[in-house]
C-alpha cells in the first residue's frame, strides 16, 4: 500500500498527466475529423472510430483525480485498488491513443488501414476477392465485417456500427449487383455508390449473406 505523501504525490501527477493528454488528444480528434470532413469533398474518405468524446474526457482522468482526492482525504486503500487503479488508467489511456491512430482510407489509390496492432497496408480496391460479415453473438460485442484478398491477405476489418463506415461495403455491393467495379470516374457509378453508401443498404444486405467470394479483379 502506497504511504499517504507518495499516494497524494503520484496521483496528482497522474491526473495532470492524464487530463493534458485527454485534451491534446481531442484536440487531435477533432482536427482530424475536420480535415477528413475536407478531404470527403475531394473524393477520399476517411473513417474512424465515433469515440465517445464526453465520456472520454470525464472517464479517463477520473481514475487518477478521485485516487487523488481519497489520498489528500487520508483515506487508505490496498494495494490491490492501487495497482487495480493504475491498470486500469494505463488501458484508458492506451484506448485514447488507439482512437486517434486507427483509421480507414478510401481513395483513388486504393484501400489504407492502419490499425494500432499492425502497420499501415495499402491495397487496390479490385484486389478484394471476398468478404465476410460475423454477426454479433452477444449484447455486449459488435458485428464485424473483413475484406480479404484472392491470397487470403486481410485488406481491412473493422465493425460497421462503431466505425459508421459503410462506403467499402457499398462498393462491394455495387461490384456484386454489377459484376464490375465501379467507376469512380463515372458520375452514374459515383451516385450508385452514394445511394448504396447507408447502414440499410448494407448492414443488413451482407449480413444475410455472410460471405461472398470471388470479386478480385488482381492477385495480390
Amino acid at each position: 500500500m502506497m504511504s499517504q505523501e507518495f499516494a497524494i504525490t503520484f496521483w496528482g501527477v497522474c491526473s495532470i498527466i492524464t487530463t493534458i493528454f485527454t485534451l491534446f488528444t481531442l484536440a487531435t480528434y477533432i482536427i482530424n475529423r475536420r480535415r477528413d470532413a475536407k478531404k470527403k469533398r475531394e473524393g477520399v474518405y476517411i473513417s474512424r472510430v465515433q469515440a465517445l468524446l464526453a465520456y472520454i474526457i470525464v472517464f479517463i482522468p477520473g481514475f487518477p483525480i478521485i485516487r487523488y482526492f481519497l489520498s489528500l482525504n487520508g483515506l487508505e486503500t490496498n494495494s490491490f485498488i492501487d495497482i487495480a487503479s493504475i491498470l486500469m488508467t494505463a488501458f484508458l489511456l492506451f484506448y485514447l491513443w488507439s482512437v486517434n491512430t486507427t483509421y480507414l482510407k478510401i481513395s483513388s489509390e486504393g484501400i489504407e488501414q492502419r490499425m494500432w496492432s499492425a502497420r499501415t497496408t495499402v491495397y487496390p480496391v479490385n484486389a478484394i476477392d471476398g468478404i465476410e460479415y460475423y454477426k454479433a453473438l452477444a449484447v455486449d460485442s459488435q458485428d464485424l465485417v473483413s475484406f480479404y484478398s484472392k491470397s487470403g491477405k486481410l485488406i481491412a476489418a473493422f465493425s460497421p456500427i462503431i466505425h459508421k463506415n459503410y462506403r467499402l461495403m457499398a462498393i462491394v455491393r455495387f461490384r456484386i449487383e454489377n459484376e464490375r467495379w465501379p467507376d469512380m470516374n463515372n458520375s452514374g457509378d459515383v451516385a450508385r455508390v452514394n445511394e448504396l453508401d447507408d447502414r440499410g443498404m448494407t448492414i443488413l444486405y451482407f449480413r444475410g449473406r455472410e460471405k461472398v467470394t470471388g470479386l478480385a479483379d488482381v492477385y495480390m
